[in-house]
């Protein structure tokens, strides 16, 4: 019983990750954003980012957070290592464009439900870590 349980929570909070997704998208959309990617897997680098959208000339790699407690702060998910995963997809993105484009790295976090959420977006979220040698 315990795992139809567990098996039931997860597949609802992937429902609801992707209906945050939804929010973002038609929360950048409205700000004039392109939505170039959802969900984009690099086969070399093994990474996924949530959403790579486009104003400009600046390509945004997005990390969407969902929670459904409102006073649960969903950035605090946001760790080191998914960071230098997205950074890592984000690489291997750029490397298959054909010309240059400014980039940056946004989160955007939603917490609630979808008929009762909190969406906050912030853009330059943070800079690519630098290695240590």
């Amino acid at each position: 019983m315990a795992d139809k349980k567990a098996i039931e929570k997860k597949a609802k909070a992937l429902k609801w990750g992707k209906e945050a997704e939804n929010i973002v998208c038609e929360y950048l959309i409205s700000k004039g954003y392109t939505i170039r990617e959802r969900n984009w897997r690099s086969t070399t680098s093994k990474s996924e980012i949530d959403l790579i959208t486009q104003k400009g000339d600046t390509l945004v790699f997005v990390e969407v957070k969902a929670r459904t407690d409102k006073d649960l702060d969903p950035t605090e998910a946001l760790t080191l290592e998914k960071i230098k995963n997205v950074v890592r997809g984000a690489n291997s993105y750029l490397c298959q464009q054909e010309f240059d484009f400014y980039y940056r790295f946004d989160v955007a976090s939603v917490s609630g439900n979808s008929e009762d959420y909190n969406l906050d977006y912030l853009e330059d979220a943070f800079l690519p870590p630098l290695r240590n040698r």
